[in-house]
């Protein structure tokens, strides 16, 4: 009887523990444009919310439950809350007449693949859950695997097939690796946690960190063979995530070495002129009036709303760091975010790093525009442990793993997103390929 007691209280926990977990975000499933007060559609895609609610191309959406669609940027605030299950009233206008209809919101479609077997999987995180998505060689196990960092954006790990980090994980997959991606905080289908634009620069540190972390208790890895791959900003944190563990490797490319704020000085001096047409004179003047704001942001960490109150500073506050009253956002994050990785001593922490270390850098990158960063990175881990680092140029690489053959061209094919059109420099794939195979 006792026993029997054990075992009832055990399977009602692990009831309990499984109903918590949150359900998929809801797929609503239609193609539109603003119009009329509200959302016209103009298709809509089969097997979603919509398809359920039986609307059709013409429709107007003026409202989901009570609350005005005015704005598609109102739309994506409501429907980003709705998750498989929910109660969707739907308010529309049809050939003038209003109408409603309320339904239960569908789960949105999880993505399949040929080549490999995908999961979905939640990781406990802080007051709430990140979402996971791993991806292994269709049928194989005991595989190695690669956590994937990506760059500072506060975008979903769900529209990665269709750009340049589903291309590259694909590579990968075909050559045996498996990849995890977590979603950064309140991105995608994470619930319980706070929004990706309001976290800071330690939040994301500590969100792939509970990646890496969940990748080396996946029963179909190899865990004498994991690895990270840190792109743009993420290269950043890459080191800050292996400092605390024992990968097999690391890839960065595209990332930073310098105190951002040093950093961005010559980032300006290379993208005003690229960017805006500045003459070089015009730039340098930029450059001069932006180190003494850059100089109180980052070493006398001032808030933006301060340097703001500065009347010499107040229109570059505005234009360059983008402040408007009441809001945290800088360059899509938090303010703290880019303070936080200013302090980052990056030379200590890639010297911590005791495991083999590959640093690409893209000869038509002109985002991350320097030689110096991924020379530094290199003879910083190699200074600490020798032999370890390793520094590979593509020529005619841009940053977005674009085939570009120079910064010119990269800034036109960035500008009409050929990163999703087909667009991408196999030479990044062959190189961590190979890296791969031989480390």
């Amino acid at each position: 009887m006792k026993n029997s007691c054990l075992l009832l209280t055990f399977l009602v926990v692990a009831f309990c523990s499984i109903a918590q977990l949150p359900q998929r975000k809801a797929g609503m499933g239609m193609r539109s444009e603003i119009g009329n007060g509200g959302i016209i559609i103009d298709s809509i895609v089969p097997g979603t919310t919509f398809a359920i609610a039986k609307l059709k191309k013409g429709d107007v959406v003026m409202m989901i439950n009570d609350q005005p669609t005015a704005t598609l940027d109102d739309y994506s605030v409501i429907v980003s809350s709705l998750r498989a299950g929910s109660s969707v009233k739907i308010n529309y206008l049809r050939k003038g007449k209003e109408k409603n209809t309320v339904v239960k919101a569908i789960a949105k479609p999880f993505e399949t693949s040929t080549i490999a077997d995908i999961t979905y999987d939640w990781v406990k995180f802080r007051n709430g859950y990140l979402r996971t998505i791993t991806r292994k060689p269709k049928g194989k196990d005991h595989v190695p695997c690669i956590l994937l960092i990506p760059g500072y954006g506060c975008g979903s790990i769900e529209n990665y097939s269709n750009s340049y980090n589903g291309k590259l994980m694909n590579e990968w997959l075909k050559n045996g690796y498996a990849v995890v991606t977590i979603e950064k905080s309140g991105m995608g289908d994470s619930e319980g946690c706070e929004p990706c634009g309001e976290v800071d620069l330690k939040t994301d540190i500590e969100s792939f960190d509970a990646g890496y972390r969940f990748m080396e208790e996946l029963s179909f890895v190899d865990t004498s063979q994991l690895y990270i791959w840190g792109h743009s900003l993420g290269g950043s944190i890459a080191p800050e995530v292996a400092k605390n563990h024992h990968p097999k490797g690391i890839m960065v490319f595209g990332c930073v070495f310098r105190p951002w704020s040093e950093f961005l000085l010559e980032m300006h001096r290379v993208q005003k002129p690229l960017l805006e047409n500045l003459t070089l004179k015009q730039t340098e003047d930029f450059v001069r009036q932006i180190q003494k704001i850059y100089y109180e942001l980052f070493v006398l960490k001032k808030t933006p709303e301060q340097l703001n109150e500065i009347p010499e500073y107040k229109a570059l506050v505005e234009s360059e760091l983008g402040y408007k009253p009441g809001s945290n956002d800088m360059w899509g994050r938090h303010w703290r975010f880019w303070q936080q990785l200013d302090s980052i001593n990056l030379a200590d922490s890639w010297g911590k790093v005791n495991c083999q270390v590959l640093i690409l850098h893209g000869g038509a990158d002109y985002e991350q525009c320097s030689l110096v960063e991924p020379m530094l990175i290199e003879k910083t881990v190699n200074e600490a442990h020798p032999n370890s680092a390793t520094w590979i140029t593509i020529p005619d690489l841009d940053h977005f793993m674009m085939k570009s053959p120079d910064w010119k061209q990269a800034v036109i094919n960035f500008k009409e997103q050929q990163y999703t059109k087909g667009n991408f420099h196999s030479g990044i794939a062959d190189e961590t390929v190979k890296w791969l195979k031989t480390n």
